[in-house]
């Protein structure tokens, strides 16, 4: 005796978790048939049509046209199907990496809202800090002190499209660097030498010039809170504790947002962080 499992169209549908019309509908479409017609016209389908309609249906989850399922469909065969689930495959890898980039950027973010509810701003503290990979945007140090800020306005967007693309933030925002030679002197501290942003060390597609290697290390850190570009007071306070402990520091500050205008309306309230390292 043969055997032969069915069910009625009502029957699979409430197991598959659609409604009838949406399997009648397939079927006028020849996009998924019964497996047979019963003699009184009612469509019967198998147990083993169960996986089949699964993977048509996360093939439609996966952005697959009915047009393309169906043009498959008629058109089917083994070769075809590993065609078809090897570009699905591609495309649920890419999806993969752009989420894995959005979950870090949100990590990212609410460590630094976390962050923010524990600084003391306007003092300095010594605190050690993790190596982390840079890509650095062109010197922009001569343009600073013309005060060309057209100039620099265009190598930060430079510098922006070149991460934005490449897609390897780790979520940080963009930050700069200040030269020793001009923040330990009053009234220079706003002449940036570059804009950078913190990476994975994954960056093979940035020319080496543009990477760097922050060390891990002891550093002079100090938080202050307003407008981000208005850093002289922060800086005075930096200068005082480097002279009065007879510290020796590193060629470059480096200044990262902490809390900025997309957590609030007011940049009075903003929280910039700068750390030197100490030598």
């Amino acid at each position: 005796m043969k055997r032969r499992l069915t069910f009625h169209t009502g029957e699979f549908a409430q197991i598959v978790g659609v409604n009838k019309r949406t399997l009648h509908y397939y079927d006028e479409q020849g996009i998924f048939k019964p497996d047979h017609v019963e003699p009184n016209g009612y469509r019967s389908y198998s147990f083993r049509q169960f996986y089949p309609f699964y993977l048509l249906r996360m093939l439609r989850e996966m952005g697959l046209e009915l047009a393309e399922i169906k043009e498959y469909m008629e058109h089917r065969s083994p070769e075809r199907l590993d065609c078809l689930l090897a570009d699905q495959q591609a495309w649920l890898e890419a999806e993969q990496a752009k989420i894995r980039r959005q979950l870090r950027v949100v990590e990212s973010q609410r460590r630094l809202l976390q962050l923010a509810q524990t600084v003391v701003c306007g003092k300095v503290e010594e605190q050690e800090l993790p190596a982390a990979h840079l890509v650095l945007s062109r010197d922009v140090r001569q343009a600073a002190m013309r005060e060309d800020w057209p100039l620099v306005e265009r190598m930060a967007t430079e510098h922006e499209r070149q991460v934005t693309e490449q897609q390897i933030s780790l979520g940080l925002g963009v930050g700069a660097m200040v030269a020793a030679r001009d923040f330990l002197q009053a009234g220079r501290e706003g002449i940036l030498s570059h804009f950078f942003t913190v990476v994975g060390n994954s960056y093979r597609k940035i020319a080496r010039e543009y990477r760097c290697l922050r060390p891990a290390g002891t550093y002079l850190v100090t938080y202050f809170q307003g407008e981000y570009d208005d850093t002289s007071k922060a800086y005075a306070l930096l200068r005082r504790y480097i002279a009065a402990h007879g510290c020796k520091v590193g060629s470059f500050s480096y200044e990262e947002s902490i809390l900025e205008n997309m957590s609030m309306n007011d940049p009075g309230g903003f929280i910039t962080r700068i750390a030197v390292q100490k030598i």
